[in-house]
């Protein structure tokens, strides 16, 4: 619906008949339309972040720039496939979301990127993992969010993709420059 119609312009009634439930039953389960909609966030994100886990176990033994090139694809791929919905999803989360619950989720993802980063071959002893980390899933959240936001015509997901893999393989290999030299892009 939010793809179709702003979020002010949906109602309860609305989300109930598309839904093919009562209004009693809604408010049974949530106490407003925001309740609803942070719940929706949550749990598209929260699809992310399983994919993202799923990522990391299956290429921990991979040589860092693999793993990378994995985590990114696993974080921007859902948004990047569907831009219309995800847009909707993102300008919403800015809307809804309380701060703490942002740092939150967003403190999640720098975990995963932590690591991804250093549970596997190539990562420095020594190096700032965190603030890699921190720098990784910023530039991988930041550049797909204001894609899908700022844009009037849906991103070619290839093109972002590389952007993406340009920005944070360019920062990494200042970071641990030995993983890189080691390693050829094809």
């Amino acid at each position: 619906m939010l793809v179709e119609r702003s979020y002010r312009a949906v109602s309860i009634r609305q989300i109930v008949a598309l839904a093919g439930v009562g209004t009693g039953s809604f408010y049974e389960y949530y106490s407003s339309k925001d309740e609803l909609a942070a719940v929706c966030i949550r749990l598209r994100i929260r699809d992310i972040a399983a994919t993202m886990l799923e990522c990391i176990d299956a290429h921990q033994n991979e040589p860092l720039p693999q793993r990378v090139d994995a985590l990114i694809h696993a974080q921007s791929a859902a948004p990047l496939a569907d831009p219309e919905q995800w847009s909707a999803l993102f300008v919403l989360e800015r809307r809804i979301s309380e701060m703490e619950t942002y740092r939150d989720l967003y403190g999640e993802f720098v975990r995963m990127w932590t690591k991804a980063l250093a549970g596997g071959p190539g990562w420095p002893d020594g190096a700032p993992t965190q603030d890699a980390a921190f720098a990784a899933h910023s530039m991988v959240y930041g550049l797909v969010t204001q894609a899908l936001i700022t844009r009037t015509v849906p991103p070619d997901a290839d093109a972002i993709g590389r952007l993406l893999r340009t920005a944070v393989h360019g920062y990494l290999s200042v970071v641990a420059p030995l993983a890189y030299r080691l390693h050829r892009f094809a």
